[in-house]
């Protein structure tokens, strides 16, 4: 028999009331499916329609069979998937612990909830290429000024970098701060200490700024608001600057002020100037005038040079040097505090009775041998010889002098010099002289008291141990002694002594002495 599908035309229905299951065209409607067992083979994805649910909702299941539509949870470890658009009936979940990858914008009309975390790849929107991004509130965003270069390693910073702990290079003495094209404007630094290589530079307890190179040499700066305003200083020398008219001094081993230079180029200094050689374009004279300096001297051969007018050199046939002989000469007169000479004469005038000094180098005798001047006057610290011997010294006026020698003497008058001795008490000395010196004296006395006057002529002799006196002429206007006269030998000396008869007694005396 031949075998056919079973068929019904009006379509098949179960139950007591009929309920179709499969319509008479084959559509297939069961209150429940079941299948359990086997695949059922549903054909292609759009043979299937199941109602309900929202666009991009997928079917889920609950875990015991019951499956709806819904959002789809991410399972661990799984790839989320990213929309680009999520419409505004739809709930996207970005899960914990999945990160989200997008490359172009997500339109959002429903809602984004991102647990995880959100990242842009590929080209942003908000940078540029090498630029740095960074997070502006909640978005990746670039800056022109902020870039990074990969080749090169080279991060650009476009203002200031705040730095809260130190910065240290990865190598040593390897990398520069700063280029000689590119340079830092300023450094501000709040230590007291710059390190360069072995050298320092250090700011002082008062100040003061101390340079110290890799050898331990040391140049002090300092200085105040006063006219020492800027120094240089090293050890006990030190530079200065004038605050007030910008002068510089130096001082030199402790000694202040060796020498200025003015604003006007003046240089002043406290000793002398020991050049090895003086090149300069100009040379003046200490008024200012310019020294012109010719290849013809002043005057005419043997003249001396001189100031002339204080603007150049002069010469005159009236001051001229002899350089073989070394004779100065001058026709006017010559003034001088002092004129000193070593060798040869002194001459005053050529004529008849012309006066010479002559100086022999080869002994310690002086003297002036002849001379036309009313007066000369001899001032030697040492013994003065006036005449040769035999010769005769006449002296028109007085002559005052601690002691004469001479061979024979001649004189009008003889006057003593002495001052008065008050003898106020008994055995006041009187006169001194050497015991080695004189065998003898002979005195003339005078004595003066608030009675009257008496004039004594004494002799005396020595022996070196006993010293003995006479008077052998004695006048008194009161007709008594005012004094009386004692001698002793008191060690080298002999004394002459007086004693008063009143306490206002004075002595003056004339002494004659005689060596053996």
């Amino acid at each position: 028999m031949a075998i056919r599908s079973f068929n019904s035309v009006g379509g098949f229905s179960v139950a007591e009331t009929p309920v179709e299951i499969v319509s008479n065209v084959g559509n297939v409607t069961p209150t429940n499916l079941d299948v359990s067992a086997g695949l059922s083979d549903l054909g292609a994805i759009g043979n299937v329609t199941i109602t309900g649910g929202s666009s991009g909702q997928g079917i889920i299941t609950d875990g015991s069979g019951g499956l709806s539509f819904g959002s789809t949870g991410q399972a661990a470890n799984s790839v989320t998937n990213m929309p680009y658009f999520i419409a505004s009936s739809d709930d996207f979940v970005l899960e914990d612990n999945f990160q989200g990858l997008y490359s172009e914008a997500i339109e959002i009309e429903g809602s984004l909830t991102v647990d995880g975390i959100l990242i842009e790849v590929g080209t942003s929107q908000n940078a540029e290429s090498s630029q740095v991004y960074f997070d502006s509130n909640g978005t990746l965003t670039g800056n022109t000024g902020f870039t990074f270069t990969p080749a090169t390693g080279e991060l650009l910073v476009p203002g200031n970098v705040t730095i809260s702990g130190n910065t240290v290079p990865t190598g040593n003495i390897t990398y520069d701060l700063g280029t000689s094209v590119n340079r830092w404007k300023d450094l501000y630094l709040g230590g007291q200490t710059i390190y360069l290589g072995d050298a320092l530079i250090q700011e002082e307890s008062n100040g003061a700024l101390t340079f110290t190179n890799g050898d331990g040499g040391q140049f002090i700066f300092d200085g105040s608001t006063d006219w020492n305003q800027y120094a240089i200083q090293n050890g006990t020398s030190n530079v200065s600057i004038d605050s007030a008219d910008a002068s510089v001094t130096m001082g030199v081993g402790g000694n202040a002020d060796v020498f200025t230079m003015s604003t006007a180029g003046v240089l002043t200094t406290t000793g002398n100037v020991v050049p090895l050689g003086i090149k300069t374009d100009n040379y003046y004279y200490a008024n200012g005038a310019a020294v012109t300096f010719g290849s013809n001297a002043a005057g005419s051969d043997t003249q001396i040079q001189f100031n002339d007018g204080g603007t150049a050199f002069g010469g005159s046939a009236s001051f001229t040097l002899n350089k073989t002989s070394g004779l100065v000469t001058a026709t006017g007169n010559v003034s001088g505090n002092n004129y000193i000479s070593t060798s040869g004469d002194v001459r005053f005038g050529t004529g008849v009775g012309a006066g010479l000094i002559s100086v022999d180098t080869g002994t310690t005798t002086a003297g002036v041998f002849t001379t036309t001047m009313t007066d000369v006057n001899i001032g030697l610290n040492a013994n003065v010889t006036l005449c040769g011997t035999g010769k005769t010294l006449t002296a028109r006026g007085n002559v005052s002098a601690d002691n004469i020698t001479s061979t024979t003497l001649s004189v009008e008058d003889f006057y003593s010099s002495r001052t008065a001795v008050s003898v106020g008490s008994a055995n006041t000395t009187i006169d001194t002289f050497a015991a080695s010196t004189y065998r003898s004296a002979k005195y003339t006395i005078k004595v003066s008291d608030n009675t009257g006057y008496q004039a004594l002529e004494v002799l005396l002799v020595h022996d070196g141990t006993t010293s003995l006196i006479t008077v052998y002429g004695s006048l008194s206007t009161t007709g008594a002694d005012l004094i009386t006269l004692t001698t002793v030998v008191s060690g080298s000396n002999i004394l002459l002594r007086a004693t008063p008869t009143n306490s206002s007694t004075s002595v003056n005396l004339l002494g004659t002495y005689v060596p053996d």
